[in-house]
């Protein structure tokens, strides 16, 4: 994987995990889910953006 195509990754996960906390906010596991995904995009862009070599 390209380290562009990994920050987009990151942002799109992070997006998603934003997207599943605003819009299923009573909904028990959702919010929870989102939070995860947001941890995991925001790990993975970082990872990306500052390694020099990313595979």
């Amino acid at each position: 994987m390209e380290k562009i195509e990994a920050e987009l990754l990151g942002v799109q996960l992070t997006l998603v995990g934003l997207f599943l906390v605003v819009l299923f906010e009573g909904v028990f596991p959702y919010p929870t889910i989102g939070l995860v995904f947001g941890a995991l995009g925001t790990a993975v862009f970082l990872t990306a953006l500052l390694s020099d070599t990313w595979p």
